[in-house]
């Protein structure tokens, strides 16, 4: 068997999460991963595959999920096991900025001789702080790393020159750093697959399940997502992956489309190999009415059966949701409003009425529209409590416009932990009315220690505190989960456990306030005492995490074509020959 050329190495938040006591609280229970957030970014697919498709073999490794998964998984041997030509590690949102440095300081104890590479959106804003650091000897900056990783890897291998590659940060001979020129910015998004494939090639030629898993829970809830574009046109000014922060952060002053024929077989492919529902990232409405029409029309020319549910941005129209009816079997949508107040949304950046998006509501359940998911946030800019608290009031008066029908599921959790590197609040918090907590990538890492999620945030609010911001977010979240029970969306026994959840949350946040009272090292051991019961807390707080999760059902197809990958793989092994690739990169093998 071939030497792995390429370990991709996802790290948990915190890289210590098992031996330390910390309350994170409800930052992960709107999306599918845990608090220590192990659900690798979709960067690793893409280039995995794509460095494949050029002759270099590749392997993800989880490290955060086999962490949650076996206890006593030992992190240190099985990278002193592993001989890589190269050690990739994500950083592509600020919360990895604990675990990411340390696995990478790993890898440096037992392999001192293998490059560590970084990628993603934070390695590009903190490239400079990054690429000081003594394991860290390469930094990708920028969206579509693909291309240059592949350069960098043949460039490994050969022991040749990786000054012409771009978008590499880079250190010498001498230990001097050296930045290239960033202009690998790809003005589409046809260059790469979304190929799951590729992960399930893995774990047949590698006999390893777990560590290709995207999140803990995947077998049980197989979701996949698929992406329209890289980039965005919108600008919400907490994001980092806003138009303002793509064009002065990532170098992209345009949005990258996928062709929607390709997306379509993207969605096929899945559809072929993987029963559950398929999220589309990113409002492909961006990409204007012919493209809308394409895509549509594109998926009931499959069939595509699987549950598929779409992110807008802004409400969508009643003609918008006739075109999902009449083409496709099965969809759901998801619209995050951040706030039921006109005002606070606008200074967020989404200047669209409420009103608006209860008629939106009301024409997707016209058109049957499986399931509506509505997000609200704390702590956004201008936000009171008050403010907080009168989305309830206001998700109620939705319910009896609506007739209480409980395919509405609304949910709310913090703007935490941290508020985006690169977005304009970060960039200019003042402006915005916040007091920034942590700068630079360091002074996130020592935040990320903090003993609960309200001294992890990076930000306090000038609208209220950081106390009423805990309490009103377990508050509005006792009343969603109140309303869900009452109209059905949610069953008695789920909203029992939701409560109780809750209110225990509000305790254990008041019990590590009293314990950071104490001076150390008291304050340790208390903290280290209370470590079972924050444990207990950490999941699923304001709303049970199946909450999120839309059906799934596989069929005999899945199993045949999953039969016939593991035949095909296999083959491959044992006749390399019949493994095609792309020889752009690598000239003589």
């Amino acid at each position: 068997m071939s030497k792995t050329d390429l370990v991709l190495l996802h790290a948990p938040s915190v890289y210590d999460f098992r031996q330390t006591s910390i309350m994170y609280g409800p930052v992960s229970d709107l999306v599918p991963s845990s608090p220590i957030f192990e659900m690798y970014p979709l960067g690793f697919t893409t280039i995995g595959e794509y460095l494949e498709r050029h002759g270099i073999r590749v392997r993800i490794v989880n490290l955060a999920v086999l962490m949650l998964s076996k206890p006593d998984f030992d992190v240190e041997k099985a990278i002193r096991e592993m001989d890589p030509v190269a050690f990739g590690i994500d950083l592509h949102w600020a919360p990895h900025a604990h675990g990411a440095v340390e696995v990478a300081r790993l890898c440096k104890e037992y392999h001192p001789h293998t490059p560590v590479v970084f990628g993603g959106f934070t390695s590009t804003y903190y490239h400079e702080e990054l690429i000081a650091y003594d394991c860290v000897d390469y930094v990708l900056r920028g969206d579509s790393t693909e291309e240059p990783f592949t350069r960098l890897m043949y460039a490994l291998k050969r022991g040749s020159s990786v000054s012409d590659i771009p978008n590499l940060i880079w250190k010498d001979a001498s230990g001097a750093i050296v930045v290239n020129a960033f202009t690998c910015v790809p003005p589409t998004f046809d260059h790469v697959k979304l190929d799951y494939s590729f992960s399930m090639r893995s774990v047949i030629r590698d006999r390893d399940m777990r560590s290709s898993l995207p999140f803990k829970d995947w077998l049980s809830y197989p979701v996949s997502a698929s992406l329209t574009c890289r980039g965005c046109t919108r600008n919400c000014v907490t994001c980092g992956g806003s138009a303002s922060a793509f064009r002065d952060h990532y170098g992209r002053d345009r949005v990258a489309f996928r062709d929607p024929e390709l997306l379509v077989a993207d969605i096929a492919h899945i559809a072929r190999h993987i029963p559950g529902p398929v999220f589309v990232l990113n409002d492909f409405r961006q990409a204007g009415d012919a493209y809308v029409e394409q895509f549509i029309t594109g998926l009931k020319r499959i069939d595509f059966k699987n549950p598929i549910g779409f992110e807008f941005f802004t409400p969508p129209s009643e003609e918008f949701y006739q075109l999902l009816n009449e083409n496709l079997n099965d969809y759901s949508v998801e619209v995050s409003a951040e706030s039921h107040d006109d005002s606070v949304r606008a200074a967020f950046g989404k200047p669209y009425t409420w009103d608006s998006l209860c008629q939106s509501v009301e024409a997707a359940f016209r058109n049957n529209c499986q399931r509506f998911d509505l997000y609200f946030m704390t702590g956004i800019p201008t936000q009171t409590a008050a403010s907080v608290l009168g989305t309830v009031e206001a998700v109620e008066a939705l319910y009896e416009r609506i007739g209480n029908n409980p395919k509405l599921l609304p949910f709310i959790g913090p703007m935490a932990p941290f508020l985006d590197p690169g977005s304009q609040v970060f960039e200019d918090p003042g402006r915005f009315g916040y007091t920034l907590r942590a700068r630079t990538l360091e002074e996130h890492r020592r935040l990320l220690m903090q003993p609960s999620w309200k001294y992890i945030l990076n930000y306090v609010p000038d609208a209220m505190t950081l106390d009423e911001m805990v309490d009103v977010t377990y508050e509005a979240a006792l009343g969603l989960n109140r309303l869900k029970a009452r109209v059905g969306a949610i069953d008695p026994g789920t909203a029992a456990t939701t409560e109780q959840r809750v209110l225990e949350a509000q305790i254990a946040m008041a019990r590590i306030d009293e314990i950071m009272r104490h001076d150390e090292p008291e304050r340790s051991t208390l903290l280290d005492a209370y470590k079972h019961e924050i444990d207990q807390l950490n999941e699923s707080t304001v709303c049970e995490k199946t909450e999120l999760n839309w059906p799934a059902s596989a069929n005999l197809g899945h199993v045949l074509n999953n039969v016939r990958l593991w035949f095909r793989v296999n083959a491959e092994l044992a006749f390399p020959r019949l493994r095609k690739y792309d020889d752009r990169f690598a000239g003589e093998r």
